[in-house]
C-alpha cells in the first residue's frame, strides 16, 4: 500500500466524517484546513474560516481570558490539550464541545502546527444537566419527606440513606458504607417491646411487599413503631438491581390514637354516669311530687316532701353548675374577683358547705390551722369551691365512719391546704390522670354518692388561675388519699378584711312595693311554681304561655316587669323582647329566664333588649333582690283588665 493511497484515504475520511470538526492550525493558530463537518458545526464556509485565527470560535469571555493562546501553549508543551467547554458559532449561538488540540511535529521534533478536533455534545450536555437536576430534586425530596428511605444493592449492602432514615436508625451516611441492611435496619417483634426476638427484616426480592407495621430498634437501643414496605429497583433487563425500603415512624400516631380511644371511652362512661347522677335526684323528686299531688298529706309530711324536692333540685343544680364551670374555664370565660382573703375563713366556709355530707356519713373531721397569718389574693367564691370540692371528694370516697383531716400551713411564701382521708385511695397508675376530666369514673363504680368526674379537673383549673399548684398522693387502693393546694401568700402586712362570709349574707328581701309582673313560660309547672313564689313575697303576677298571649296582655296594660323564657312555642324570647320594646311606650324591665347559660347567649339577650339574665333553675334569692330594686309605676296588671 503506497503512501499516496494512505494520504488520499486519510483525506477522504476527514472529508466525509460528520461528527467531528477537523482542521489544521499553523503555529500561531491560523486556520489552514476546514472540513465540511467543521463548516456545518461552526456555521462558517471554508472561504471565511481559512486564514483566520481560531480564537473566533471561542466565546467573548474565553477570548478576554486568553484561553485560545493558553490552549495552544498547553498542547505545545504536552503534545495535546483536551477540554469540554462552550464554543461559539458564527450566528453567536453556543454549543457544548468536546475539544482536543494535538501538536504536529516534524521528524526533528520541531513544532509545525496543530490538529484540532471538535465534537458537538450539546444534546449529551443537556441530558447530563437534566439528570443532575433530577438528582438534586430527588435528593431534596428525600430530605424533605417524613419517610425514611434506604436503598440496598443485590448483596444486601446499604447504598443510600436519606436524612430521616439516618435519624430513625441512628447511623450516619458514612458509617453505613459496607454494612448489611440487617445491621442498620434492625427489626424486632412488634408485639414484644422487651423481647430480643427478631422479626423478619427486609429482603432483596423482585416483588413489592405490602405495607406492614414493625418495630425498629435504633442504634442507641431506642425503639420506633414503623409502617414499612419495600420495592425492587429494576435493571434494564428487568431483573432487580437492588431494593428500596420506605418506612415511617407511627409511634406518635399510635399514641394519639390510643389517647383518642381513651377519651372516647371516658366520654361514653361520663355520659352514662351523667344519666345515673341525674336520675338519682329525679326519683325522690318524682315520688315527693306524686305525694303532694294526692292532696292527702298533713302539714308535717307535706313540708318533708317539699324539703326533699328542694334538696334534690339543689343537688341537680350543683351538677349542672359544675358542668358549666368547666366549660367556662376551658373557654377562659371565668373572671376572678380578686381580693385579699384569709384562707382560714375560706376553709371554715367550705367546711360549712360540706358538713351535712360529712355528718351524714358519720366521718370524723379534724382541722389543723397554722398559727401564722395565711392571707392570699383570690376570688372568695372560687377558693371556697376549690376546698369544698376536695372535702366533697374525701367524704364521698371514704367509707362511713372514716376520718378526714384538713391542714393549713404556710411555707416558702405560699399558703397550702392539705385534705387527707383514710378512704378507698387511688391506684398508682391512675394518679397522673386524676385531675383529667371525667376521671372520677375510673376510681370506683359502686360509690354511694356520685359525681361527674369533673370536680378535680375544675379544682386544677381554678388553682392555676390563682397561680397555684395542686397535687395528690396515695399509697394505693385502700390506703386513703391526700390532696394539697398551694396558693401564693400575701405579705403579712397586706390589708385583709376581718369579716366572715356568713356575716355578709343578707336575709331574703320581701317586696316592700308591689310590682306588676308578666311571667311568660311554656312550661306550665315551672311558671305556676314561680308565680306562687313571686306572689308569696308580695307581687302581682300574671301568666302567659306563648308569645302571642304575652303581647295581647301587654297591649291591654304594660307591667312593671316581664320575665320571659327564651324558648317559646310560637316565637323566641328574643323576638318577644324586641316586640315589647317596640309596642310599649312605658318600657318594662325585661328579665330573661332560660336554660341557655353560655356567654354568647347572654350577649344575644342583651342585643334583644333584656335588662337582666337568669339561668334556670332561677336563684330565687337573686331574683327577689333584683325585683326589690325595680321602682313600680303604680299600675295594676291583671289579664282581661
Amino acid at each position: 500500500m503506497s503512501d499516496r493511497f494512505i494520504e488520499r484515504s486519510f483525506a477522504y475520511m476527514v472529508e466525509k466524517v460528520s461528527d467531528y470538526a477537523i482542521f489544521l492550525l499553523d503555529t500561531s493558530g491560523l486556520i489552514l484546513t476546514w472540513n465540511p463537518a467543521a463548516e456545518a458545526m461552526k456555521g462558517y464556509p471554508g472561504s471565511e474560516a481559512l486564514g483566520r485565527h481560531f480564537s473566533m470560535l471561542y466565546t467573548d469571555e474565553d477570548q478576554r481570558r486568553n484561553h485560545p493562546d493558553h490552549n495552544l501553549e498547553h498542547a505545545a508543551r504536552h503534545d495535546t490539550f483536551q477540554e469540554s467547554a462552550w464554543r461559539q458559532r458564527k450566528d453567536g449561538s453556543l454549543f457544548w464541545a468536546l475539544v482536543e488540540i494535538i501538536a504536529i511535529r516534524n521528524d526533528s521534533g520541531e513544532l509545525e502546527g496543530y490538529c484540532k478536533l471538535t465534537r458537538d455534545l450539546t444534546n449529551l450536555k443537556e441530558l447530563q444537566d437534566r439528570l443532575a437536576a433530577e438528582k438534586v430534586r430527588a435528593e431534596l425530596t428525600l430530605r424533605a419527606i417524613a419517610d425514611g428511605v434506604i436503598s440496598v444493592d443485590t448483596a444486601g449492602m446499604v447504598e443510600y440513606m436519606n436524612d430521616q432514615a439516618r435519624t430513625l436508625t441512628g447511623w450516619s451516611g458514612e458509617e453505613v458504607k459496607g454494612l448489611g441492611i440487617e445491621q442498620v435496619f434492625n427489626i424486632i417483634q412488634p408485639d414484644a417491646a422487651d423481647s430480643e426476638d427478631e422479626a423478619p427484616g427486609p429482603t432483596v426480592s423482585g416483588n413489592m411487599s405490602p405495607r406492614r407495621t414493625s418495630v425498629l430498634r435504633a442504634r442507641d437501643g431506642s425503639r420506633h413503631v414503623i409502617d414499612m414496605c419495600q420495592s425492587p429497583i429494576p435493571c434494564e433487563d428487568g431483573r432487580p438491581c437492588g431494593t428500596v425500603i420506605v418506612f415511617h415512624d407511627v409511634s406518635e400516631r399510635q399514641r394519639m390514637e390510643s389517647a383518642l380511644h381513651d377519651a372516647a371511652r371516658r366520654k361514653d362512661e361520663f355520659l352514662a354516669m351523667l344519666a345515673h347522677e341525674l336520675r338519682n335526684p329525679l326519683a325522690p323528686v318524682s315520688a315527693a311530687a306524686e305525694l303532694l299531688a294526692m292532696g292527702k298529706l298533713g302539714a308535717g309530711p307535706a313540708r318533708k316532701a317539699s324539703q326533699v324536692i328542694i334538696r334534690q333540685v339543689k343537688h341537680m343544680t350543683a351538677l349542672v353548675d359544675d358542668l358549666l364551670d368547666v366549660s367556662r374555664v376551658s373557654r377562659g370565660e371565668i373572671t376572678l374577683r380578686m381580693a385579699s382573703l384569709d384562707m382560714k375563713i375560706v376553709i371554715g366556709s367550705a367546711i360549712e358547705q360540706v358538713r351535712p355530707l360529712i355528718e351524714s356519713r358519720g366521718h370524723t373531721l379534724a382541722v389543723k390551722l397554722a398559727p401564722a397569718t395565711a392571707y392570699v389574693s383570690g376570688d372568695e367564691k372560687r377558693l371556697i369551691q376549690i376546698v369544698a370540692n376536695l372535702l366533697n371528694n374525701a367524704a364521698k370516697y371514704t367509707l362511713p365512719g372514716g376520718h378526714i383531716d384538713v391542714e393549713l400551713y404556710t411555707a416558702d411564701n405560699q399558703v397550702c391546704i392539705a385534705v387527707s382521708d383514710n378512704g378507698i385511695g387511688i391506684a398508682p397508675e391512675a394518679q397522673p390522670t386524676v385531675f383529667e376530666l371525667f376521671e372520677q369514673v375510673q376510681r370506683t363504680s359502686d360509690r354511694a354518692d356520685g359525681g361527674l368526674g369533673i370536680g378535680l379537673a375544675l379544682v386544677r383549673s381554678l388553682v392555676r388561675m390563682h397561680e397555684g399548684t395542686v397535687s395528690c398522693h396515695s399509697e394505693g387502693l385502700g390506703h386513703g388519699s391526700r390532696f394539697m393546694v398551694c396558693i401564693p401568700r400575701l405579705a403579712p402586712e397586706a390589708p385583709v378584711p376581718d369579716r366572715r362570709i356568713a356575716d355578709r349574707l343578707a336575709d331574703l328581701p320581701h317586696a316592700h312595693t308591689r310590682l306588676s309582673i308578666l311571667l311568660v313560660d311554656d312550661n306550665v309547672d315551672a311558671s305556676d311554681m314561680l308565680q306562687f313564689f313571686l306572689s308569696t313575697i308580695g307581687h302581682e303576677v300574671a301568666l302567659a304561655h306563648t308569645a302571642g298571649a304575652a303581647l295581647e296582655a301587654i297591649d291591654r296594660s304594660t307591667p312593671d316587669v316581664c320575665i320571659l323564657d327564651i324558648g317559646l312555642p310560637d316565637s323566641s324570647g328574643h323576638e318577644l323582647a324586641m316586640n315589647i320594646r317596640k309596642r310599649s311606650s312605658a318600657q318594662p324591665v325585661l328579665i330573661a329566664l332560660t336554660g341557655f347559660g353560655m356567654s354568647q347567649d347572654r350577649d344575644k339577650a342583651t342585643e334583644a333588649g333584656f335588662d337582666h339574665y337568669l339561668v334556670k333553675p332561677a336563684d330565687l334569692d337573686a331574683l327577689a333582690r333584683l325585683l326589690a330594686d325595680v321602682p313600680p309605676r303604680g299600675t295594676s296588671f291583671l289579664p282581661g283588665r
